[in-house]
């Protein structure tokens, strides 16, 4: 009963924490009746330098392109110099690049995508909640550098822990560049069902490798793409004598991994000349109209979900309700630390996790009845209520994740927005309906 009661105090504060986070600012200033209040939380600030963590999070929702604007830049991407069998695979690559870049600096919700306007090849970027254009030039930088460099030999290679070698270690330059790249495909060594590499070189760039090769065996050679070491292969002994054909990096690849990695020196091998030939800064796409609506229709499915709870279960019903209010508050209260990007999908696969969110406790409380007609004691009642819809409750969130995983790694960005609110909801769903009920019917069911 002592933990119970010890588990009572920690639900009100996540109750009065989660309210603080998710209220907006409130200010009263009655001087002459000596009343000030301000609930203001402007901000959580986390700084450990010895580790190397520094998190600073204003607290306020993250809005997406179509609930707050942002920027839309229109690139003309110049491919006259490539192969019109490079074309397609030369803009998936750039593309891919400047969402990583874009992503690197933490724009939530951004939009990378190719689009073809009459005989020109154009690269979109829209960037939610940048308003500045100057900024979000910046953010889609240049085109991809992509450099071959030299292990230092001052470091020491058996101090390295991680298969990726750090760049830090590559300091050595040499004269072999993206430049001098032609291609880089997947191929399948005879009778093997692991892909390889094959980088196609130049005739000057081949040879500029076969120099390189000679004075490295047995040695990394850092593959940098914009400062960042994408593989580190090593010369094999076989080209001690220097190469005359295509050389192959060999290495435990899965196909995803290597067909990311040829994407990614194909950008750097095919630079496309970008120009900027368009920037507007554009409004929400929906608007205040849709986050009232969507807060409007959220409001009145938790009220639904608790009138139903009571009506069907009386005080079971009243201590799920509680659950659940502490369930949105928590939710909400993530969704701002995180931040999690609100797009409207995002926050319809929120609403769908309230419903979720008192299944749970649905499946408890049924059992709970067939228990009760045994004529139980409330205590027995109650812990094989839980046990027998435990099973139930577990596949069902779990199949549940494994969905939102799906969406969210096969998904676009607006689909994996409500893949994450989703699978959020379902996490805390499962904290508040399994422990943080079981805690508070202990306390007032059981006594």
């Amino acid at each position: 009963m002592r933990k119970t009661k010890k588990f009572l105090i920690i639900i009100i504060l996540l109750f009065v924490v989660s309210i603080a986070i998710d209220l907006p600012r409130i200010k009263i200033d009655l001087k002459p009746i000596g009343v000030n209040f301000d609930n203001y939380i402007n901000h959580i600030q986390i700084n450990l330098n010895p580790i190397g963590i520094n998190y600073i999070n204003k607290l306020n929702p993250a809005l997406g392109l179509d609930l707050k604007g942002g920027s839309e830049l229109i690139l003309l991407a110049n491919t006259s110099k490539i192969p019109a069998s490079q074309v397609s695979n030369a803009l998936t690559a750039a593309r891919n690049i400047i969402n990583q870049r874009v992503n690197l600096y933490g724009v939530a919700n951004a939009s990378v995508y190719t689009e073809k306007y009459g005989n020109q090849n154009r690269i979109v970027v829209d960037l939610a909640g940048v308003k500045n254009l100057n900024q979000a030039k910046k953010l889609v930088g240049q085109t991809a550098k992509l450099e071959f460099l030299h292990l230092n030999p001052k470091y020491n290679l058996s101090s390295i822990t991680t298969p990726t070698i750090p760049l830090k270690y590559f300091d050595q330059k040499t004269n072999l560049t993206g430049s001098d790249l032609q291609s880089a495909s997947i191929v399948y060594p005879q009778g093997s069902t692991s892909p390889n590499i094959q980088l196609n070189f130049k005739p000057e760039g081949l040879a500029k490798f076969s120099t390189l090769a000679k004075g490295n065996v047995g040695k990394p050679i850092g593959i940098i793409l914009d400062n960042k070491v994408v593989e580190n292969p090593v010369i094999n002994s076989n080209l001690a004598n220097g190469v005359t054909s295509s050389p192959v990096i060999t290495g435990n690849f899965t196909l995803s991994k290597a067909q990311t990695l040829v994407d990614q020196l194909n950008a750097g091998a095919l630079p496309i000349p970008v120009k900027l030939i368009e920037e507007n800064t554009i409004g929400a796409t929906l608007g205040s109209q849709s986050i009232n609506a969507s807060i409007i229709a959220g409001i009145i499915g938790i009220i639904i979900i608790l009138l139903f709870m009571i009506w069907n279960y009386g005080t079971l019903g009243i201590i799920a309700d509680i659950a659940l209010i502490l369930y949105a508050l928590m939710t909400f209260a993530i969704f701002k630390i995180i931040p999690i990007t609100l797009t409207l999908e995002g926050i319809a696969g929120f609403i769908l996790s309230i419903g979720m969110a008192v299944d749970a406790n649905i499946l408890i409380f049924e059992r709970m009845k067939e228990e009760s007609i045994e004529g139980r004691s409330r205590k027995s009642i109650l812990e094989l209520g839980f046990a027998r819809a435990w099973n139930s409750i577990r596949d069902s969130n779990i199949s549940t994740l494994i969905t939102t995983l799906v969406l969210y790694i096969l998904g676009t960005s607006q689909i994996r927005g409500f893949a994450i609110t989703l699978a959020i909801g379902v996490l805390v769903s499962l904290f508040t309906a399994v422990t943080v009920t079981r805690n508070l019917l202990e306390i007032f069911y059981v006594k």
